[in-house]
Parts: C-alpha cells; structure tokens; sequence
C-alpha cells in the first residue's frame, strides 16, 4: 500500500540507460504501460551528435507528437541542427532546421527519422497517445 494517499500518481522509474547510445541516459515512461492509466508515454533524449535514430517507415495505431527543441534555458530559439524527418506513404522529406513540433496520426506511416547535423544540442521528446507503444507489423530498427 502506498504511504500516502497520492504516492500512486509519482514515479522515480524514469530514467534508464538509452539503448541507442551507450552511456547516455534517456528519460522516459515507456516501459510503464499502466502509468497514470496507461493513456499516454513520453521518451525525452538530448540528442548531441548526428544519428539516424529511426531507419525505416513505420505506423502506429496511436497518434504521436513528436518534439525538437532547443535545451538552452535562456533562448528557445538557440537551434543548430538539420533533421529529416519522412512522412506517408509517398515518402515525404520535410527538413526540421529550427524549434518544432510535429502530429503523427493513427495510421500515417512516418520514417526513417534522420538527425542530419547536430551543432547544438536537440531536446528530443516523444510522445505517444498509449500506453502500450508498438508498431503495425511490429518493425524494428
């Protein structure tokens, strides 16, 4: 039983090694698929070097808001980086060169998701309208 009454709405299970980058952390609720309801899961990664995080096309039975921000306290707008990102079915490269936030809904196939350039770093935060993150056909990176 909790120790107090609210004790149940506060998780410390939050960050874990990134399996993309060694040594790296990454800060997110994932794993938790029952949190808060199991109705939402967030991944937030500070993203310091160029890598292609997603290599293929992909989709959800969710929708997905995907971020890039800028991690300077002091100015949002600090931004120096070139991410493509490709959306449906035809393909569609969009390139990402300053703050901005992107919907993906149920059903649209979005990827590969490439962080070009990375002169600053970029606050990268995922989130997914479930509980239970999984992808149509189950494809992996």
């Amino acid at each position: 039983m909790p120790a107090t009454k609210y004790d149940k709405y506060l998780t410390t299970d939050c960050v874990k090694p990134n399996p993309k980058r060694e040594g790296a952390l990454l800060t997110s609720t994932r794993h938790l698929e029952s949190f808060g309801g199991g109705d939402i899961s967030v991944d937030s990664v500070i993203i310091t070097q160029p890598q292609l995080m997603i290599t293929q096309p992909h989709q959800h039975e969710f929708p997905q808001y995907l971020h890039f921000f800028s991690p300077n306290p002091d100015n949002a707008n600090d931004f120096d980086a070139e991410i493509h990102i490709t959306l449906g079915d035809e393909a569609e490269t969009h390139v990402i060169d300053s703050p901005t936030a992107v919907y993906i809904p149920a059903g649209l196939a979005h990827g590969p998701l490439n962080f070009v350039k990375v002169n600053r770093p970029v606050l990268f935060i995922d989130i997914a309208v479930t509980g239970s993150y999984s992808r149509i056909g189950n494809t992996e990176d």
